[in-house]
């Protein structure tokens, strides 16, 4: 009898593994284009017009993994692995790692939520990928810019081009309830002796309505010695009206070691002109604080869909900071030798 039992646990275990649902899949970006400067810095001083290919304006290339296995009883399990590069010249993106993008696995359930663990975005992300021109449109890069250099450089960087990408990071975000939904993060700075050195707390709270959405999100960041913090807060809006989708957002940085501050603030609209064109627009303007001058900027977009995985598209970003030398393309562009730059876009984006 006992084996007879034995024998049916074994079938019954091998019966529910062979209805187990798992899959893999491979998925990607590549983004390349032609783009204009203005007033570029030349070497030796003094600037010029600059027209050269670049890769990843409206969005980073990249070529990632990603996995899921129904575990049962509604929890998953599932992973991410992300690698940005130059589709230009082929390079590796996020200096050489190998990953640099996203390296995450975690434990999901329908009605509670996920936990994942590995280098992942913290929730200012939340804001740029949902209510910003850079990634409402191909404005990409163009978009980003005013935002995340405000000192050409990290210091004042509000991370909504893609948050920062946290290492050594436990991530929870919860499932929607009555169209609420939060999430929290924190990074372990893994220094011996200070458990507050380079360590990360992120949180945010969207409540999704229909056409309506909006979003508040928190970021903290140790620096290496513990004693200060560079500490980001932002508001997120947007609401479909036909074929306009209004958009804004507005962002403070701070760093309390310094207290230098920039607070920037951001209106726009994507308009659906047809099933096949996009246009878009938005104006950002930043104020800063210690007589540091303010800047803004105007972007714009007009993008034309090939199909549902190929567009092209031409963006325009100008700049004029009171600052500092203008840089209004985010990551890879080209400073300018004054307070003022154009950049000008034709390029193809194309998703697998």
């Amino acid at each position: 009898m006992k084996k007879k039992l034995l024998v049916a646990a074994m079938l019954a275990a091998g019966t529910g593994m062979a209805h187990a649902q798992s899959s893999v899949s491979i998925y990607g970006l590549i983004d390349l284009g032609l783009t204009y400067y203005s007033n570029a810095v030349k070497t030796g001083g003094g600037g010029a017009s600059l027209l050269r290919m670049d890769s990843g304006i409206a969005q980073g290339s990249r070529i990632g993994f990603k996995g899921t296995e129904d575990l049962g009883g509604g929890l998953n399990a599932f992973f991410t692995l992300e690698t940005g590069f130059g589709a230009d010249d082929g390079s590796l993106g996020q200096g050489g790692l190998l990953f640099g993008r996203q390296s995450f696995v975690g434990l999901g359930s329908k009605d509670w939520g996920s936990v994942s663990v590995g280098r992942q975005y913290d929730f200012m992300a939340n804001l740029g990928g949902q209510y910003a021109m850079g990634a409402l449109s191909p404005a990409g890069s163009f978009g980003w810019g005013l935002h995340a250099d405000a000192a050409h450089g990290t210091a004042l960087n509000n991370h909504i081009y893609a948050g920062d990408r946290t290492n050594n990071s436990i991530k929870y975000n919860s499932a929607k309830f009555s169209g609420f939904s939060f999430g929290a993060m924190y990074g372990f700075g893994e220094v011996a002796g200070d458990n507050t050195a380079n360590r990360t707390l992120s949180a945010t709270g969207q409540y999704d309505n229909g056409p309506f959405s909006s979003a508040l999100s928190y970021t903290d960041i140790k620096n290496a010695t513990g004693t200060a913090s560079t500490r980001m807060y932002g508001l997120g809006t947007r609401y479909q009206i036909g074929a306009f989708t209004p958009f804004g957002v507005i962002t403070q940085v701070k760093n309390t070691g310094t207290n230098a501050k920039a607070t920037t603030y951001e209106l726009g609209t994507v308009y659906a002109l047809t099933a096949l064109w996009d246009l878009a627009a938005a104006y950002q303007f930043q104020k800063r604080n210690q007589g540091v001058g303010n800047a803004q900027a105007l972007v714009a977009t007009v993008d034309y869909k090939i199909s549902k995985r190929t567009d092209l598209y031409l963006g325009a970003v100008y700049d004029r900071d009171k600052g500092y030398n203008a840089y209004p393309v985010f990551g890879g562009g080209i400073q300018s030798s004054t307070g003022n730059q154009t950049g000008v876009r034709l390029g193809m984006r194309h998703r697998f």
